[in-house]
């Protein structure tokens, strides 16, 4: 029986502006700014180089004391031109945190007013993401902020170097593209499988944000103000003509369906991509859409997974597995578990976000990593951030790292948990931490 608390006790929830902060870092030139407190983004900083081992590129407006009670209405407007003079970014985005949007500062505004005193900041595209910390979490943060880059800069031609080219074949056809809007519990490892899997359908991918060539751990020679790979500002503006729009994760829904309502692009959300069942979906729609065959390549992996799960059904079958971690990759993972047998004995989420909670055999709640540990004694594995070891140590139950952060186990970003592939290495990690 859990015990009845009134505070948040070892919470597992990651603040929402650290969601922006992701979805910024996906985007090619742009710099990250934060409109609050310098120990605000230093957290982020911290939580978010632990995890990838990378220098976080985020700037901050500074705010003190004496701002919070006035209001940080003109520290916006010098952070934007401070920003724009010494560092040169393609674009910028704001974040605002709890301080700024309690105190009601109105960042639409003092963008105009900017622009007002500086006509040549006029062309710059500043994106502006309302991200306090009492939306939600991390998960909540991220997407709109991405629904805040798709919303600013679509099909915005007056922004970059021009109409973008597309790519064409050897004959002069140009390749279709897609739009791929990933969400925030996908690693970079993830959305590289992604972008690879659709691509082998014929298609050009352009993925919104784009953490796979940000955040995939290359050897940079410096740390640059400003992020380094990610989706191009000459690829927001071909959006429009994409043929179809692919999101991922449930939260991700309604950035996906902006694009629809607002473009006429054809959107179709899958909620998860991990399990058999929820890659066949995701497959069948790709052959459907194209028109293509199936690459002989997935249909090798898929065989491989049915031998997986022929093999090792037996150790999968009736396992109670304990999951804390944002809605999203909680509902991901937990499908798939109980696809092959497995119990969920616990599922607490950071938040349960804006959109449908979806469905698992047992109700997804929001807790904290303390209530973790106190329903988790009959489990025989707990999955969690790296966060969770202590819950883990103090009952003696194998613990698996999902989510953010891990920062005690090597190659996190880089590790695949989607598709047919990802599912086998998933289910792999799974038996391996159960024995």
């Amino acid at each position: 029986m859990t015990k009845l608390r009134h505070y948040n006790g070892n919470p597992q929830k990651n603040s929402p502006a650290l969601g922006a902060t992701l979805a910024y870092l996906g985007v090619n030139g742009l710099l990250a700014l934060l409109h609050g407190s310098q120990g605000c983004s230093s957290f982020i900083r911290l939580q978010l180089s632990r995890h990838y081992k990378e220098p976080i590129p985020l700037n901050s407006t500074a705010l003190l004391e004496e701002s919070v009670i006035f209001g940080g209405w003109d520290h916006l407007k010098k952070g934007i031109a401070v920003a724009a003079d010494k560092y040169k970014p393609q674009i910028i985005g704001v974040m605002s945190s709890g301080l700024t949007e309690t105190y009601g500062d109105d960042m639409v505004s003092a963008l105009a007013s900017l622009r007002t005193e500086r006509p040549d900041l006029q062309d710059l595209p500043v994106v502006l993401a309302g991200t306090p910390d009492y939306i939600g979490s991390m998960q909540e943060g991220y997407q709109r902020t991405v629904e805040a880059l798709l919303m600013t800069l679509a099909g915005q031609s007056n922004y970059g170097p021009g109409k973008f080219k597309g790519i064409r074949t050897a004959d002069g056809a140009e390749i279709p593209s897609v739009i791929l809007l990933p969400g925030c519990h996908l690693t970079p490892g993830d959305v590289d499988e992604l972008k690879e899997i659709v691509s082998s359908f014929g298609y050009k991918v352009i993925t919104v944000p784009d953490l796979s060539i940000s955040l995939d751990g290359h050897a940079e020679l410096e740390a640059a103000p400003v992020v380094q790979g990610g989706t191009l500002l000459e690829e927001f503006q071909r959006l429009p003509e994409c043929k179809a729009c692919f999101s991922f994760g449930l939260s991700m829904g309604k950035s996906g369906e902006f694009l629809k309502n607002t473009f006429g692009v054809p959107h179709v959300n899958f909620p998860s991509l991990t399990g058999l069942t929820a890659t066949d979906k995701f497959i069948l729609t790709l052959a459907e859409i194209s028109g293509k065959e199936i690459p002989e390549k997935l249909l090798r992996q898929r065989s491989r997974l049915l031998d997986t799960l022929a093999d090792y059904h037996d150790a999968l079958g009736g396992q109670k597995v304990a999951i804390a971690l944002e809605m999203d990759l909680l509902y991901s993972l937990g499908s798939c578990l109980v696809e092959v047998g497995s119990e969920i004995s616990v599922a607490l989420a950071a938040s349960l976000g804006a959109g449908n909670t979806p469905a698992l055999p047992i109700p997804i709640e929001v807790g904290d990593l303390e209530t973790l540990e106190e329903r988790a004694g009959q489990s025989n594995l707990i999955i969690a951030n790296s966060n969770g070891r202590q819950a883990a140590g103090a009952l003696k139950i194998p613990h698996l790292r999902a989510g953010l952060p891990v920062f005690d186990r090597a190659g996190y970003p880089q590790k695949c948990w989607i598709g047919y592939q990802g599912t086998q290495l998933f289910l792999f990690d799974t038996l391996n931490s159960l024995s």
